[in-house]
């Protein structure tokens, strides 16, 4: 059966450093934790530059990939290590697996909750989850977090920006397509160890697992070398792929990109990449009626000027900065 481990508050290394430690191990499992401290936690194939250096806490870089996000103490984190098997040898199925079990025990406390592939779980249409994933040796790797209440404007503070109106974009985009379930009457009153085990029992009913004990005593040294290598100053320092325009995810499909004018300008814009429509933009001396599609990008980028840009902030063809995807 799958194990399943209520590891409840932890420290924020200690928080990273599970789910890195049992494909170490060979072990599967599903830990549900959280960090008893605030940090950032960026993707592995992200610029430690992308942190804000005034942030003022931790930062620790993952092995599996997303964007950088700020944890706390108000985030349930759920770890699913597995051998790949079956239907869920690829990608699509470890997230379905892995997220799945989620979505059902949302649906459990009354929640219009869904799945929005590959990766975000969505509440009446606003994102209460991100996840990430991929492998970590020969063990498939699926972690997330659901927000019990989020703090918007430290998020907003701890990116990086190229320009103070790319945070305040980026800050205004968050709040429009994200949620917490705090703002829910099921969710009102719980603790973190009720949801917790409501996770854990769900997780247990959908793939077949049990809770165990953790087993401290035999993880404890694996998870603190782990965590070491985590924080290394030669891991955490990763090459950037440069680039004119930058972007961050808000939720699955919904970016902010920013891209600078020949005018010394910052053309920003909260863009919809499945719908290809531009949600909101920042930067021109007009206010123009959103949401733009595809079409009327291109007839308004046949004015010239800063409206030439538009397309490449649609199709993100400014040279696109690896930071933020």
């Amino acid at each position: 059966m799958m194990p399943i481990y209520l590891a409840g508050p932890v420290d924020w290394l200690t928080s990273q450093a599970l789910y890195h430690a049992l494909p170490v191990m060979g072990e599967e499992g599903v830990v549900l934790c959280w960090p008893t401290s605030p940090y950032v936690c960026i993707g592995r194939h992200q610029d430690l530059a992308d942190v804000d250096p005034a942030a003022g806490v931790p930062v620790v870089r993952r092995k599996v990939g997303g964007t950088l996000v700020y944890l706390d103490d108000r985030q349930i984190f759920y770890q699913v290590i597995l051998r790949p098997a079956g239907r869920n040898r690829t990608p699509g199925g470890w997230y379905r697996q892995a997220l799945e079990p989620v979505v059902g025990y949302l649906r459990e406390q009354g929640l219009d909750a869904e799945l929005r592939e590959p990766a975000d779980i969505l509440v009446d249409g606003r994102k209460v989850s991100g996840n990430g994933g991929g492998y970590i040796g020969d063990m498939a790797v699926v972690v997330g977090n659901l927000l019990l209440d989020f703090p918007v404007d430290r998020m907003a503070e701890v990116r990086a920006s190229p320009h103070p109106a790319f945070r305040s974009a980026f800050r205004d985009s968050m709040r429009r397509q994200l949620t917490t379930l705090r703002r829910y009457p099921a969710f009102a009153e719980l603790s973190m160890q009720a949801v917790m085990e409501g996770l854990a029992g769900t997780y247990a009913a959908y793939l077949g697992g049990e809770v165990r004990p953790v087993p401290w005593e035999r993880w404890r040294d694996p998870v603190a070398a782990v965590g070491r290598s985590l924080i290394d100053p030669d891991w955490l320092a990763q090459e950037r792929l440069s680039g004119r325009m930058q972007q961050v995810k808000v939720r699955e499909g919904v970016f902010v990109r920013a891209l600078p004018l020949a005018d010394g300008r910052m053309l920003i814009a909260e863009v919809d990449t499945a719908a290809r429509r531009l949600l909101a933009i920042w930067g021109l001396n007009e206010s123009l009626p959103v949401p733009l599609d595809l079409a009327a990008v291109e007839q308004l980028a046949a004015r010239g000027g800063p409206y030439a840009a538009l397309p490449d902030l649609l199709e993100a063809s400014g040279s696109l900065s690896r930071a933020g995807r």
